[in-house]
C-alpha cells in the first residue's frame, strides 16, 4: 500500500487541543488520523508503510522517527488512542476473566516474550475482555510522547462497532491487514462468531469465508462487508464476488465526515471508527 498524507483546508495545527488523535501501529506501518471533535470531520490522515515486517530494534527506530519527524506528533490533543495490530490476542468472557491470571492465560494461547506486556480492553458489546500484548518499548515510547494515551487491540473497535452500528441482518465482516484478517459474523446486535486468520492468497480468504458460511449454515447471499487493506481491483475481491455477489465495502457512520475523496472510506475504517465506540 502506498504512503498517504492528507489534510483538509480547515486543519489547524494550533487547535489540536480540540482534536482527537487515533494512531495505528503494526510491524509493517505507522498510521494516524485526526478528528475535529466539534465539526466531527476527519481533518488529517497519514500512513507510512515500512515495506516489510520489521524486527523489534528496527521497529523502535521507525516509530521514533515517525514521532519526531512529524509536527502533528509533537502537539497536545483532547484525547489520544492507539491501536496495536497483532494476532496475539484472545477473547475472555467476563465470568471467567481474572486480571491476576492474565500471564498464564496468555501463555496458554500464544507466546509472550520478555519484551512484551499484556494489556486488555473491556468489550461492552459482548461482555468479554480482549486480552493482547504490545511490545514494552512501544508503550514506553508512546506514553513518553502522549502521557494520557489509551491502548487498544485492533479487534476492539472492530467488534464494538459491528455490535453498536452494524446491520440488523446477519452479516459477515472482514477487516484486512497485510497478512491476516479479522472476521466476525453478527446479527441484530449480537456476535455469532469472531476469529482471526492468516492468509497469503485470495484462495486462503475464500476458504475461510466459505468455511464460516458452511459452519454457520448461512446462505450464499449473506452480505459480506470488507474493510482494511483491500480494493476492488484485488484478486481477493474478485474471488469473493464470484462466490457471493453480495459483497461491498464498509462505510463510515454518518456521525463523522471523511472528506478525502481519493481515499476510500474502508481503508482505515477500523481506526476511524474507534472514537465512536469508546
Amino acid at each position: 500500500m502506498k504512503n498517504i498524507s492528507e489534510k483538509t483546508s480547515t486543519f489547524n495545527i494550533n487547535k489540536t487541543s480540540t482534536y482527537n488523535l487515533s494512531i495505528q501501529i503494526s510491524q509493517r506501518g505507522f498510521t494516524y488520523c485526526i478528528l475535529d471533535t466539534y465539526s466531527k470531520e476527519y481533518v488529517a490522515v497519514k500512513h507510512a508503510g515500512y515495506g516489510m515486517e520489521l524486527t523489534d530494534e528496527n521497529l523502535y527506530d521507525k516509530i521514533k522517527q515517525n514521532l519526531t519527524s512529524d509536527a502533528c506528533m509533537g502537539k497536545s490533543y483532547k484525547s489520544v488512542d492507539m491501536i496495536f495490530v497483532t494476532r496475539k490476542s484472545l477473547l475472555v468472557p467476563n465470568p471467567i476473566f481474572d486480571k491476576t491470571k492474565l500471564k498464564d492465560l496468555s501463555n496458554a494461547n500464544f507466546d509472550v516474550t520478555d519484551k512484551e506486556e499484556i494489556q486488555f480492553n473491556k468489550l461492552k458489546a459482548i461482555s468479554a475482555c480482549n486480552v493482547f500484548v504490545i511490545p514494552s518499548y512501544i508503550t514506553t515510547l508512546m506514553v513518553n510522547t502522549f502521557p494520557e494515551i489509551n491502548f487498544y487491540h485492533e479487534a476492539t473497535p472492530f467488534i464494538e462497532n459491528l455490535i453498536k452500528n452494524g446491520s440488523e441482518e446477519i452479516t459477515i465482516s472482514v477487516n484486512f491487514y497485510y497478512d491476516f484478517m479479522d472476521i466476525a459474523v453478527t446479527e441484530k446486535g449480537k456476535a455469532l462468531l469472531y476469529n482471526t486468520f492468516a492468509y497469503q492468497t485470495a484462495t486462503d480468504v475464500l476458504y475461510c469465508v466459505s468455511s464460516i458460511t458452511s459452519k454457520l449454515k448461512l446462505g450464499k447471499k449473506t452480505p459480506i462487508k470488507l474493510s482494511g487493506y483491500i480494493d476492488q481491483e484485488s484478486d481477493i475481491y474478485a474471488m469473493l464476488y464470484k462466490y457471493n455477489a453480495n459483497v461491498s465495502f464498509a462505510k463510515l457512520s454518518n456521525n463523522f465526515t471523511m472528506p478525502f475523496h481519493d481515499m476510500p472510506e474502508h481503508l482505515f475504517f477500523n481506526m476511524m471508527t474507534l472514537p465512536c465506540v469508546l
